[in-house]
């Protein structure tokens, strides 16, 4: 270990420990990729130097403890744990995978270099996922004492004229928020699918006044069908109907937060996000599929690391000794 990627895994523990703590100076997005950059620089300058980042491997257990520590709920009931062991037997194909891979770079063979590369490809996929469920986790409890001037909450899947289990819960973090913020404007956002009997967005303003708020506060956005087009059509709402200094949040599922912070990012909408809690039967497909929607929309990033990490493992190669 060296002293530099000490102090870089020092600053990422450290953005584990605030958000552990429910602070929000590190809750954002751009927070988010800056530690997985981080990250990513340890995992290039330790290949490079041909060593194990024990350092960065350390940070990541500590990470995934403080997860548990922080949801240690999920340990008393049946449901939960069912869904931690699915997680567990994804993350552990993951590390056999990233072990075999380095096991096998280290053969005297012509392809060795492939399998270091894919094995710092594992590892930082791995990394990434941690990250990513540290910050889903920490928009999930969040502080509601917050005030905005607009709640969106983005609508989901519906199979009757009645919110889902996972879109009720949407709407409850965002009645929640509303509670502390009566004079909040409500934009609920969400079209009407193929096999969806009304809009989404009609279902939601129906469930917010059966729970109190006043119809005149709720505006309908019927249009969308993907959640970039939630934030593209409500971002036209926006223009039309609020000021242009308003607070926004946007509630939604806490695995779906950072990628509808993304589609803001790039459509340049101001926002923050809250998380809403999920059903545990299908939360760790929910939390593969945004991840993996989330890094989609940093594949140039990705293409330049995987490029350069391509490139560190070939120095790295040649610089294993014979007897290897």
């Amino acid at each position: 270990m060296d002293l530099l990627t000490i102090i870089l895994c020092f600053f990422i523990f450290i953005a584990y420990i605030s958000l552990f703590f429910n602070q929000t100076i590190l809750l954002s997005l751009n927070a988010y990729i800056s530690i997985v950059i981080l990250g990513y620089c340890v995992i290039i300058y330790h290949i490079g130097r041909h060593h194990i980042p024990i350092d960065l491997i350390i940070v990541l257990i500590l990470g995934v403890i403080l997860i548990h520590l922080k949801h240690r709920h999920l340990f008393n009931n049946d449901i939960s744990l069912r869904f931690m062991k699915r997680l567990y037997k994804r993350g552990v194909k993951l590390i056999v995978i990233t072990l075999a891979c380095a096991y096998i770079s280290l053969m005297p063979i012509g392809i060795n270099i492939i399998f270091l590369w894919l094995a710092a490809i594992a590892f930082s996929a791995l990394f990434t996922f941690v990250c990513y469920a540290t910050w889903s986790s920490a928009y999930a409890t969040r502080s509601n004492n917050v005030h905005y001037d607009v709640i969106l909450t983005l609508g989901a899947g519906i199979f009757t004229e009645e919110v889902t289990p996972m879109l009720a819960k949407r709407l409850d973090k965002a009645l929640v928020l509303f509670n502390n913020n009566s004079d909040a404007t409500m934009i609920v956002s969400g079209g009407q699918g193929p096999d969806e009997p009304i809009p989404e967005s009609l279902a939601m303003k129906r469930y917010l006044i059966a729970n109190g708020v006043p119809e005149q506060q709720i505006i309908m956005e019927y249009q969308s069908t993907n959640t970039f087009e939630n934030i593209k059509n409500t971002k036209d709402l926006l223009a039309t109907y609020i000021p242009r200094q308003a607070q926004v949040v946007c509630v939604t599922s806490q695995f779906h937060v950072l990628r509808a912070l993304r589609f803001g990012q790039i459509l340049n909408v101001r926002m923050t996000g809250l998380g809403s809690t999920t059903p545990y039967h299908f939360l760790e497909i929910a939390l593969i599929r945004d991840f993996l929607g989330l890094m989609y929309q940093y594949r140039l990033l990705l293409t330049v690391y995987f490029a350069i990490l391509f490139f560190i493992c070939i120095i790295s190669f040649w610089q294993i000794p014979s007897y290897l």
